[in-house]
């Protein structure tokens, strides 16, 4: 009864009484707390994004281009990634064997071709002279057929661009039977399913990679001593701020509003993006940093094992076998917006959870 147990509460000692009221009052406070950090949480929480960077990379694992301005397409931004380079077996290269491909900075493609440009190192004297630029003319399947390329676990028809383009590039990167394709204009490379319907031409996976500010100068701070990295050993398209650091791998979906006022673009933030050896190599030098940063920060908070722990958004993906080795950085992206939509450096977009 209440009498009874009235009764063997005060025949308690007084030291255990006085124990059992401040564990009361701490499991009250605690949760209190609790409570009132998930408050300040949501209340901090980003609602606005804001694109301090829009970049396009031509030719996959070369050198890019920082826009103010480009046109997104059912494939991303465009011309991002039309061509690729192959080994003689038709098997895409990249930065991951050849480091020297961020030296190769090609223009932005035109309906007719793509100018190849071979870049100095930054503060190297006496290096070997530069190769002229080469004007690569478009071959399309209309003069050439299609053959496979291998992507990934992807087969891709793509089209040789001639024995010129064959010769600039194994003579720059110093590896017999290099070849650069196209991707064909009848190719449809679905993006995987599991995380959403797309299509992309021959960037990794998915069409847009989306980074912030916020989480580049948290790695940095990180990284010990001088191996300081930028966005470019990211390689994103879409380079955002008004985000704390990593915030975006807990938001679904970024609606922008182009610089017109009205159109938009929506932007679904499907899967992480895990790291290869690529964000390694000085995208000055086109040299591999003996540090082995930013990976090796990294590997050190930003690997499955660590994520799962925090993660609400991906918990399921960071738990998958497969990536458990993985670090990552940055969020593939799928897009929907009205035809010709043009996105711009400085456009806000609203953020939904």
């Amino acid at each position: 009864s209440a009498g009874a147990a009235a009764g063997v509460w005060r025949d308690l000692p007084l030291t255990v009484r006085t124990l059992t009221r401040a564990a009361g009052v701490a499991a009250l406070l605690g949760a209190s707390w609790f409570a009132v950090r998930a408050v300040l949480q949501r209340a901090r929480r980003a609602r606005r994004l804001k694109i301090e960077a829009l970049l396009v990379y031509p030719v996959k694992g070369c050198r890019g281009h920082s826009l103010r301005s480009v046109e997104l397409t059912p494939w991303g931004l465009k011309d991002d990634r039309q061509y690729m380079i192959v080994s003689a077996k038709g098997i895409f290269l990249t930065q991951r064997e050849l480091p020297r491909m961020v030296l190769i900075h090609p223009d932005i493609p035109t309906p007719e071709g793509i100018m190849l440009r071979a870049v100095a190192v930054d503060g190297a004297d006496g290096a070997a002279p530069l190769p002229a630029p080469l004007w690569v003319p478009r071959v399309g399947e209309a003069k050439r057929l299609a053959s496979s390329v291998q992507l990934w676990g992807d087969t891709i028809p793509g089209v040789d661009q001639g024995d010129a383009a064959a010769t600039w590039l194994q003579s720059f990167l110093g590896r017999d039977g290099l070849r650069l394709v196209r991707i064909a204009e009848s190719a449809r490379r679905a993006t995987d399913p599991e995380f959403g319907i797309g299509e992309t031409a021959f960037a990794d996976g998915f069409p847009i990679l989306l980074t912030s500010q916020a989480s580049v100068d948290e790695v940095n701070r990180r990284i010990k001593g001088e191996a300081k990295i930028s966005l470019d050993n990211f390689r994103p398209n879409v380079h955002v701020s008004g985000c704390a650091p990593f915030e975006e791998d807990e938001i679904s979906t970024v609606v922008f509003t182009c610089a017109s006022g009205h159109a938009t673009a929506r932007m679904l933030l499907v899967k992480p993006c895990s790291r290869c050896t690529v964000p390694n190599v000085d995208p000055r030098t086109g040299a591999r940093g003996v540090l082995g940063e930013p990976l090796r920060t990294l590997r050190k908070f930003r690997g499955s094992a660590q994520l799962v722990r925090t993660a609400q958004l991906h918990r399921a993906f960071y738990s998958k076998p497969e990536v458990a080795d993985e670090a990552f950085f940055g969020q593939n992206v799928l897009a929907t917006c009205s035809p010709g939509l043009v996105l711009s450096v400085g456009d806000e977009g609203d953020v939904e959870r």
